[in-house]
Protein backbone atom coordinates (compact mmCIF):
# COMPACT_ATOMS: atom_id res chain seq x y z
CA UNK A 1 0.00 0.00 0.00
CA UNK A 2 1.39 3.28 -0.95
CA UNK A 3 1.95 5.16 2.22
CA UNK A 4 -0.59 8.20 2.56
CA UNK A 5 1.03 10.68 5.23
CA UNK A 6 -0.67 14.33 5.15
CA UNK A 7 1.79 16.24 6.98
CA UNK A 8 -1.50 18.55 8.08
CA UNK A 9 -3.15 15.18 9.63
CA UNK A 10 -0.39 14.00 11.54
CA UNK A 11 -0.13 17.66 13.14
CA UNK A 12 -3.36 17.85 13.95
CA UNK A 13 -2.47 13.98 15.46
CA UNK A 14 1.10 15.43 17.67
CA UNK A 15 -0.78 18.04 18.98
CA UNK A 16 -3.49 16.15 20.39
CA UNK A 17 -1.22 13.71 21.72
CA UNK A 18 0.17 14.64 25.11
CA UNK A 19 0.23 11.44 26.37
CA UNK A 20 2.50 9.69 23.45
CA UNK A 21 4.68 8.19 26.01
CA UNK A 22 2.06 6.30 28.01
CA UNK A 23 -0.07 5.19 24.64
CA UNK A 24 -1.20 1.99 24.58
CA UNK A 25 -0.63 1.86 20.49
CA UNK A 26 1.51 2.26 18.06
CA UNK A 27 1.77 3.17 14.27
CA UNK A 28 4.43 2.04 12.19
CA UNK A 29 5.18 0.83 8.74
CA UNK A 30 4.40 -2.85 8.74
CA UNK A 31 5.40 -5.61 6.00
CA UNK A 32 3.38 -8.02 4.51
CA UNK A 33 4.82 -11.11 2.84
CA UNK A 34 3.46 -13.13 0.07
CA UNK A 35 5.08 -16.23 -1.48
CA UNK A 36 4.92 -17.52 -4.65
CA UNK A 37 3.31 -20.79 -5.22
CA UNK A 38 2.40 -21.43 -8.90
CA UNK A 39 0.88 -18.61 -10.65
CA UNK A 40 -0.31 -16.71 -7.49
CA UNK A 41 1.22 -15.05 -4.77
CA UNK A 42 -0.18 -16.72 -0.77
CA UNK A 43 0.50 -14.13 2.62
CA UNK A 44 2.64 -15.86 4.90
CA UNK A 45 0.96 -16.63 8.10
CA UNK A 46 2.96 -18.27 10.11
CA UNK A 47 6.69 -19.58 10.16
CA UNK A 48 7.30 -23.43 11.45
CA UNK A 49 10.82 -23.61 12.45
CA UNK A 50 12.31 -22.08 8.83
CA UNK A 51 9.20 -23.01 6.74
CA UNK A 52 6.64 -20.55 5.64
CA UNK A 53 3.00 -21.70 6.39
CA UNK A 54 0.87 -20.47 3.61
CA UNK A 55 -3.24 -21.42 3.22
CA UNK A 56 -3.91 -22.89 -0.46
CA UNK A 57 -7.77 -24.04 -1.32
CA UNK A 58 -8.35 -23.97 2.59
CA UNK A 59 -5.63 -26.44 3.46
CA UNK A 60 -2.12 -25.45 5.56
CA UNK A 61 0.92 -25.98 3.31
CA UNK A 62 4.50 -25.17 4.15
CA UNK A 63 6.73 -23.43 1.49
CA UNK A 64 10.89 -24.72 2.55
CA UNK A 65 12.93 -21.91 2.31
CA UNK A 66 16.37 -23.75 2.81
CA UNK A 67 18.48 -24.96 0.05
CA UNK A 68 16.05 -23.24 -2.16
CA UNK A 69 15.14 -20.14 -3.93
CA UNK A 70 11.63 -18.63 -3.11
CA UNK A 71 9.68 -15.65 -4.67
CA UNK A 72 8.57 -13.51 -2.14
CA UNK A 73 6.79 -10.39 -2.41
CA UNK A 74 6.53 -7.37 0.28
CA UNK A 75 3.81 -5.27 0.66
CA UNK A 76 4.28 -2.03 3.09
CA UNK A 77 1.20 -0.50 4.69
CA UNK A 78 0.86 1.49 7.94
CA UNK A 79 -0.20 -1.11 10.84
CA UNK A 80 -1.50 0.00 14.58
CA UNK A 81 -0.25 -2.55 17.36
CA UNK A 82 -1.70 -2.70 20.86
CA UNK A 83 2.43 -2.92 21.86
CA UNK A 84 5.74 -2.86 21.55
CA UNK A 85 8.68 -5.25 21.61
CA UNK A 86 12.59 -3.80 22.57
CA UNK A 87 15.64 -4.91 19.77
CA UNK A 88 19.16 -3.77 21.74
CA UNK A 89 22.36 -3.96 20.48
CA UNK A 90 21.16 -4.66 16.80
CA UNK A 91 23.67 -4.98 14.41
CA UNK A 92 24.66 -5.79 10.67
CA UNK A 93 27.18 -6.54 8.95
CA UNK A 94 28.82 -8.13 6.10
CA UNK A 95 31.83 -11.05 6.95
CA UNK A 96 33.39 -13.89 6.03
CA UNK A 97 32.09 -17.45 6.17
CA UNK A 98 34.98 -19.70 8.07
CA UNK A 99 36.48 -21.23 4.95
CA UNK A 100 37.43 -17.78 3.57
CA UNK A 101 38.26 -15.70 6.49
CA UNK A 102 41.89 -14.49 6.45
CA UNK A 103 42.10 -14.40 9.84
CA UNK A 104 41.55 -18.08 10.03
CA UNK A 105 44.21 -18.61 7.07
CA UNK A 106 46.34 -16.33 8.71
CA UNK A 107 46.00 -18.49 11.65
CA UNK A 108 46.40 -21.93 10.32
CA UNK A 109 49.65 -20.76 8.29
CA UNK A 110 51.39 -19.04 11.31
CA UNK A 111 50.69 -22.02 13.17
CA UNK A 112 52.42 -23.74 10.46
CA UNK A 113 55.53 -21.09 10.63
CA UNK A 114 55.83 -22.13 13.69
CA UNK A 115 56.50 -25.62 12.86
CA UNK A 116 58.31 -24.99 10.69
CA UNK A 117 60.94 -23.14 13.12
CA UNK A 118 60.88 -26.23 15.33
CA UNK A 119 61.45 -28.62 12.58
CA UNK A 120 64.41 -26.07 11.80
CA UNK A 121 65.80 -26.04 15.17
CA UNK A 122 65.78 -29.50 16.19
CA UNK A 123 67.27 -30.24 12.50
CA UNK A 124 70.34 -28.18 12.83
CA UNK A 125 70.65 -29.61 16.20
CA UNK A 126 69.96 -33.21 15.32
CA UNK A 127 73.22 -32.37 11.95
CA UNK A 128 75.40 -30.93 14.72
CA UNK A 129 75.27 -33.62 17.23
CA UNK A 130 76.23 -36.06 14.02
CA UNK A 131 78.89 -34.28 13.43
CA UNK A 132 80.10 -34.57 16.57
CA UNK A 133 79.98 -37.73 16.66
CA UNK A 134 81.77 -38.12 13.00
CA UNK A 135 84.50 -36.18 14.21
CA UNK A 136 84.70 -38.12 17.44
CA UNK A 137 85.20 -41.34 15.70
CA UNK A 138 87.41 -39.94 13.18
CA UNK A 139 90.18 -39.70 15.96
CA UNK A 140 89.98 -43.34 16.74
CA UNK A 141 91.48 -45.86 14.56
CA UNK A 142 90.34 -49.51 12.87
CA UNK A 143 86.75 -47.11 13.04
CA UNK A 144 85.95 -47.02 8.93
CA UNK A 145 82.25 -48.70 9.32
CA UNK A 146 81.50 -46.08 12.56
CA UNK A 147 82.81 -43.81 10.52
CA UNK A 148 80.50 -44.54 7.16
CA UNK A 149 77.54 -44.87 9.28
CA UNK A 150 78.31 -41.82 11.33
CA UNK A 151 78.70 -39.84 7.99
CA UNK A 152 75.48 -41.06 6.14
CA UNK A 153 73.52 -39.58 9.30
CA UNK A 154 75.85 -36.26 8.88
CA UNK A 155 74.72 -35.45 5.24
CA UNK A 156 71.18 -36.96 6.12
CA UNK A 157 70.40 -35.08 9.10
CA UNK A 158 71.92 -31.77 7.31
CA UNK A 159 69.59 -32.31 4.36
CA UNK A 160 66.42 -32.52 6.79
CA UNK A 161 67.84 -29.48 8.28
CA UNK A 162 68.75 -27.66 5.09
CA UNK A 163 64.67 -28.37 3.88
CA UNK A 164 63.49 -26.91 7.16
CA UNK A 165 65.60 -23.80 6.63
CA UNK A 166 64.40 -23.06 2.47
CA UNK A 167 60.68 -23.69 4.84
CA UNK A 168 61.35 -21.01 7.15
CA UNK A 169 62.68 -18.64 4.33
CA UNK A 170 59.48 -18.81 2.42
CA UNK A 171 56.76 -16.79 2.21
CA UNK A 172 54.94 -19.56 3.51
CA UNK A 173 56.92 -20.04 6.99
CA UNK A 174 57.23 -16.20 7.50
CA UNK A 175 55.00 -14.79 9.56
CA UNK A 176 56.07 -11.12 8.98
CA UNK A 177 55.07 -12.14 5.01
CA UNK A 178 51.91 -13.63 6.23
CA UNK A 179 50.93 -10.76 8.30
CA UNK A 180 51.02 -8.48 5.25
CA UNK A 181 49.08 -10.93 3.02
CA UNK A 182 46.44 -10.64 5.49
CA UNK A 183 46.29 -6.90 5.87
CA UNK A 184 46.08 -7.25 1.71
CA UNK A 185 43.04 -9.58 2.03
CA UNK A 186 41.44 -7.66 4.93
CA UNK A 187 41.51 -4.59 2.85
CA UNK A 188 39.74 -6.20 -0.24
CA UNK A 189 36.80 -6.77 2.00
CA UNK A 190 35.76 -10.03 -0.19
CA UNK A 191 32.98 -11.07 2.34
CA UNK A 192 30.49 -13.31 1.43
CA UNK A 193 28.63 -13.83 4.69
CA UNK A 194 25.80 -11.90 6.09
CA UNK A 195 25.95 -11.68 10.14
CA UNK A 196 22.71 -9.93 11.88
CA UNK A 197 22.36 -9.95 15.30
CA UNK A 198 20.36 -8.23 18.15
CA UNK A 199 18.52 -8.54 21.47
CA UNK A 200 15.03 -8.80 22.29
CA UNK A 201 12.34 -8.46 24.80
CA UNK A 202 8.88 -7.87 25.70
CA UNK A 203 7.00 -6.81 28.21
CA UNK A 204 4.28 -9.19 27.62
CA UNK A 205 4.59 -12.94 26.79
CA UNK A 206 4.83 -13.27 23.18
CA UNK A 207 3.94 -17.25 22.61
CA UNK A 208 4.30 -18.09 19.29
CA UNK A 209 6.68 -16.12 17.64
CA UNK A 210 8.78 -15.29 14.51
CA UNK A 211 11.11 -13.33 13.19
CA UNK A 212 11.71 -11.62 9.79
CA UNK A 213 15.00 -10.27 8.89
CA UNK A 214 15.07 -7.80 5.53
CA UNK A 215 18.64 -7.07 4.07
CA UNK A 216 19.18 -5.13 0.68
CA UNK A 217 22.89 -6.23 -0.37
CA UNK A 218 24.73 -4.66 -3.56
CA UNK A 219 26.80 -7.29 -5.42
CA UNK A 220 30.33 -5.77 -6.23
CA UNK A 221 29.52 -5.97 -9.89
CA UNK A 222 26.33 -4.16 -9.35
CA UNK A 223 25.24 -1.44 -11.49
CA UNK A 224 24.37 1.85 -9.92
CA UNK A 225 21.27 1.78 -8.07
CA UNK A 226 20.74 -2.40 -8.69
CA UNK A 227 20.74 -4.87 -5.86
CA UNK A 228 19.46 -7.35 -4.20
CA UNK A 229 16.97 -8.74 -1.34
CA UNK A 230 17.37 -11.53 1.24
CA UNK A 231 14.77 -12.13 3.17
CA UNK A 232 15.64 -14.79 6.72
CA UNK A 233 12.87 -16.35 8.59
CA UNK A 234 12.79 -18.21 11.51
CA UNK A 235 10.54 -19.35 14.47
CA UNK A 236 11.96 -18.29 17.80
CA UNK A 237 11.48 -19.35 21.27
CA UNK A 238 8.78 -17.79 23.59
CA UNK A 239 9.80 -13.69 24.29
CA UNK A 240 9.12 -12.15 27.26
CA UNK A 241 11.07 -8.96 29.37
CA UNK A 242 13.93 -10.63 29.82
CA UNK A 243 16.30 -9.70 26.91
CA UNK A 244 17.25 -13.02 24.45
CA UNK A 245 20.56 -12.90 22.15
CA UNK A 246 19.36 -13.54 18.55
CA UNK A 247 21.79 -14.00 15.77
CA UNK A 248 21.40 -15.00 12.11
CA UNK A 249 24.87 -16.06 9.80
CA UNK A 250 23.98 -17.07 7.14
CA UNK A 251 26.62 -17.61 4.21
CA UNK A 252 26.62 -17.75 0.18
CA UNK A 253 26.24 -14.32 0.14
CA UNK A 254 28.05 -12.75 -2.89
CA UNK A 255 32.07 -12.02 -3.01
CA UNK A 256 32.73 -8.89 -2.09
CA UNK A 257 28.93 -7.67 -1.06
CA UNK A 258 28.13 -4.82 0.56
CA UNK A 259 25.12 -4.20 2.49
CA UNK A 260 22.68 -1.23 1.97
CA UNK A 261 19.59 -1.44 4.41
CA UNK A 262 18.81 -4.21 6.78
CA UNK A 263 15.62 -4.52 9.37
CA UNK A 264 13.99 -6.95 11.98
CA UNK A 265 10.60 -7.74 11.92
CA UNK A 266 8.54 -9.33 14.86
CA UNK A 267 5.83 -11.49 14.23
CA UNK A 268 3.62 -13.08 16.87
CA UNK A 269 0.85 -15.70 16.03
CA UNK A 270 1.05 -14.16 11.93
CA UNK A 271 0.47 -10.91 13.44
CA UNK A 272 3.16 -8.13 13.11
CA UNK A 273 4.54 -6.45 16.46
CA UNK A 274 6.06 -2.89 16.41
CA UNK A 275 9.74 -2.43 17.55
CA UNK A 276 11.78 0.30 19.10
CA UNK A 277 13.36 0.19 15.46
CA UNK A 278 10.03 0.29 13.55
CA UNK A 279 9.87 3.09 10.33
CA UNK A 280 7.26 5.36 10.77
CA UNK A 281 7.15 5.16 14.36
CA UNK A 282 4.03 7.31 16.21
CA UNK A 283 2.79 6.08 19.28
CA UNK A 284 -0.96 7.42 20.25
CA UNK A 285 -3.56 6.74 22.70
CA UNK A 286 -6.73 5.16 21.96
CA UNK A 287 -8.78 7.50 20.47
CA UNK A 288 -6.18 9.42 18.85
CA UNK A 289 -5.59 5.64 16.94
CA UNK A 290 -9.29 4.85 15.91
CA UNK A 291 -9.25 8.26 14.40
CA UNK A 292 -6.38 7.92 12.34
CA UNK A 293 -7.30 4.24 11.41
CA UNK A 294 -10.74 5.37 9.78
CA UNK A 295 -9.04 8.76 8.12
CA UNK A 296 -6.36 6.11 6.68
CA UNK A 297 -9.15 3.78 5.92
CA UNK A 298 -11.42 6.11 3.71
CA UNK A 299 -8.05 7.13 1.73
CA UNK A 300 -7.29 4.00 0.43
CA UNK A 301 -10.81 3.14 -0.69
CA UNK A 302 -12.14 6.49 -2.02
CA UNK A 303 -14.77 4.69 -4.49
CA UNK A 304 -15.27 0.89 -3.09
CA UNK A 305 -17.43 -0.97 -0.93
CA UNK A 306 -16.66 -3.15 1.60
CA UNK A 307 -17.89 -5.02 4.84
CA UNK A 308 -17.79 -3.91 8.34
CA UNK A 309 -14.20 -5.24 9.53
CA UNK A 310 -12.16 -5.82 12.69
CA UNK A 311 -8.48 -5.13 12.85
CA UNK A 312 -6.37 -7.77 13.67
CA UNK A 313 -3.87 -8.04 15.83
CA UNK A 314 -5.35 -4.59 17.74
CA UNK A 315 -5.42 -6.35 21.10
CA UNK A 316 -2.18 -7.24 23.40
CA UNK A 317 -1.56 -10.60 24.30
CA UNK A 318 -3.36 -10.03 28.11
CA UNK A 319 -6.44 -10.10 26.37
CA UNK A 320 -6.31 -13.46 26.13
CA UNK A 321 -5.88 -13.83 29.50
CA UNK A 322 -9.06 -12.31 30.30
CA UNK A 323 -10.87 -14.62 28.24
CA UNK A 324 -12.11 -18.31 27.85
CA UNK A 325 -11.30 -20.74 25.31
CA UNK A 326 -14.88 -20.75 24.36
CA UNK A 327 -15.06 -16.94 24.36
CA UNK A 328 -11.99 -16.72 22.95
CA UNK A 329 -13.14 -19.03 19.72
CA UNK A 330 -16.61 -18.37 20.05
CA UNK A 331 -18.10 -15.91 16.95
CA UNK A 332 -20.39 -12.89 17.83
CA UNK A 333 -21.55 -9.76 15.91
CA UNK A 334 -20.14 -6.18 16.08
CA UNK A 335 -22.06 -3.01 14.99
CA UNK A 336 -19.71 -0.28 13.93
CA UNK A 337 -20.75 2.79 13.24
CA UNK A 338 -19.67 5.13 10.76
CA UNK A 339 -17.22 6.34 12.54
CA UNK A 340 -16.01 3.16 13.57
CA UNK A 341 -16.66 2.68 17.27
CA UNK A 342 -18.72 0.19 18.31
CA UNK A 343 -22.93 0.59 18.14
CA UNK A 344 -23.62 -2.74 20.08
CA UNK A 345 -22.33 -6.49 19.95
CA UNK A 346 -24.77 -8.99 19.57
CA UNK A 347 -24.67 -13.13 19.20
CA UNK A 348 -26.25 -13.07 15.83
CA UNK A 349 -25.81 -11.40 12.23
CA UNK A 350 -29.66 -9.84 12.74
CA UNK A 351 -28.87 -8.13 15.85
CA UNK A 352 -32.03 -9.69 17.58
CA UNK A 353 -29.83 -10.93 20.60
CA UNK A 354 -27.35 -8.62 22.26
CA UNK A 355 -24.19 -9.83 23.63
CA UNK A 356 -24.47 -10.16 27.64
CA UNK A 357 -21.07 -11.45 28.64
CA UNK A 358 -19.97 -8.00 30.08
CA UNK A 359 -16.05 -9.49 29.95
CA UNK A 360 -16.21 -10.27 26.37
CA UNK A 361 -17.80 -6.53 25.56
CA UNK A 362 -15.54 -4.87 27.55
CA UNK A 363 -12.49 -6.43 25.61
CA UNK A 364 -14.55 -6.56 22.12
CA UNK A 365 -14.75 -2.22 22.87
CA UNK A 366 -11.01 -2.25 23.05
CA UNK A 367 -10.81 -3.13 19.97
CA UNK A 368 -10.78 -1.26 16.25
CA UNK A 369 -13.44 -1.73 13.67
CA UNK A 370 -13.43 -0.29 10.02
CA UNK A 371 -16.58 0.54 9.28
CA UNK A 372 -18.45 -0.44 6.39
CA UNK A 373 -18.12 1.26 3.29
CA UNK A 374 -21.06 2.24 0.19
CA UNK A 375 -18.72 3.27 -3.03
CA UNK A 376 -16.27 4.65 -0.48
CA UNK A 377 -18.44 6.06 1.89
CA UNK A 378 -18.68 5.39 5.67
CA UNK A 379 -21.86 3.76 6.68
CA UNK A 380 -22.95 1.46 9.73
CA UNK A 381 -22.14 -2.32 9.33
CA UNK A 382 -22.01 -5.66 11.15
CA UNK A 383 -18.74 -7.13 11.62
CA UNK A 384 -18.17 -11.06 12.52
CA UNK A 385 -15.60 -11.18 15.13
CA UNK A 386 -13.73 -14.07 16.86
CA UNK A 387 -12.13 -12.67 19.63
CA UNK A 388 -9.10 -14.79 18.95
CA UNK A 389 -7.69 -13.52 15.86
CA UNK A 390 -7.92 -9.70 17.35
CA UNK A 391 -5.40 -10.79 20.02
CA UNK A 392 -1.56 -10.24 19.06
Amino acid sequence: MKLRLVSTVLAGLWAAGAGFAAAPQVLFMGANLSVQQGKRFYQIEDVDGSEFVITVGGKRQFVRTRLQSNNLKIDYELKLTAMSVKLDDLRGEAGYSPATDPRHKFNARSGSAAGAQAASDLGNFQAAEARTALEGAKLLPGNDYMIGALTRMADNTQASANIADYQMGTDYGSIPGMANDLAKELAEGNFDMLDVSFRVSSPEVLDDPYMVVLVDLQPRDAKPGEFRQLIHAEALEPIGPTPKYIRVREGGMPVGFKILRYEVRIFNRGKEVATNASSKRVELNHDEARQYLIMEYLAANKDATRPASALAGCLPPAARDRLTGAQLQGTCYVRVAADGSVAGIFHDEGATVRLADETLIAVLSEAFFKPALMKGKPVVGMARVRPVDLIL
